[in-house]
C-alpha cells in the first residue's frame, strides 16, 4: 500500500505532503504556506482543531490519510484557479481508490465540489455528524462536508470550535469502527476532467479569463 501511494505522490505535478495511508480520509482545498514548509497537511492553525478531534476519537493524525484538492500552495494566499483544481484532482481521485476509505471528510468548498463530482451516488452524511443508517453501497465511500478549520477558528467562538471538534471526532470513530469497504473486483473509471471543466468549474474558469 505504501509503495502504491508513493507512486501517486511521485507522479503528482505539485508537491503533495501526506500523512498515513489509512482510513478515514480527510481532504482540504489546498495547502497553506506553513503546511508546505513543514511538509505536513493541516499544520498549525487548521491542525489544532483536527488534532483535538483525533485525540477525542482515540486516534492519531498519522492514522489518517490527509490530502487536498490542490497539492500545493497557491501564491498570494488566493483561492485555487480552475486549471489548478483540474490538474491535481485526478491524483486525489486515485488516492481515494488506493486508500478505500469508508468515509471521506471534505473541508472547504473546493473539496465539497470535487468530491461530489467524483462520487455522485455517494451517501452524504449531514453535519453535525449523525451515524448514517442503512448504507447500501459497499464500494462508494460516504461523504461528510464541513467548514474548513481555519474558517471555524476565525469565528472566535469556543462553543463553535468545541461543537466542530466533537462532531468530527464522532465521524472518525464511526468510520474507524466500520473499517474499509471491500476491494472492488474491477477498477472504477477515472475522473473526467473535461466534464469537471464544463459541469463543475466553469464559473471559475470564466473568471480566470476575465482576470487575464
Amino acid at each position: 500500500m505504501r509503495r502504491r501511494i508513493d507512486h501517486v505522490e511521485t507522479a503528482a505535478r505539485c508537491a503533495a505532503p501526506r500523512a498515513g495511508p489509512r482510513q478515514p480520509s480527510v481532504s482540504g482545498d489546498s495547502l497553506c504556506e506553513q503546511c508546505m514548509a513543514a511538509q505536513e497537511p493541516f499544520f498549525e492553525t487548521s491542525g489544532g482543531l483536527l488534532n483535538a478531534s483525533f485525540q477525542l476519537a482515540g486516534c492519531a493524525k498519522s492514522d489518517m490519510f490527509l490530502s487536498n484538492v490542490v497539492h500545493c500552495h497557491p501564491r498570494g494566499h488566493r483561492k485555487s484557479h480552475a486549471h489548478e483544481i483540474v490538474n491535481c484532482s485526478a491524483y486525489l481521485h486515485r488516492e481515494s481508490e488506493l486508500v478505500r476509505p469508508r468515509l471521506i471528510i471534505g473541508l472547504g468548498g473546493d473539496a465539497e465540489r470535487v468530491l461530489s463530482f467524483f462520487y455522485p451516488t455517494a451517501r452524504r452524511v449531514n453535519w453535525l455528524f449523525e451515524a448514517p443508517g442503512n448504507v447500501r453501497s459497499k464500494a462508494v465511500p460516504c461523504l461528510l462536508f464541513a467548514s474548513h478549520p481555519c474558517r471555524v477558528k476565525r469565528q472566535h467562538s469556543e462553543a463553535l470550535e468545541d461543537e466542530d471538534v466533537r462532531s468530527l471526532a464522532s465521524a472518525l470513530r464511526w468510520a474507524i469502527a466500520k473499517g474499509r469497504p471491500p476491494s472492488p473486483t474491477t477498477p472504477g473509471p477515472g475522473p473526467t476532467c473535461g466534464g469537471m471543466i464544463c459541469d463543475v468549474i466553469a464559473p471559475d474558469r470564466e473568471l480566470d479569463k476575465k482576470q487575464i
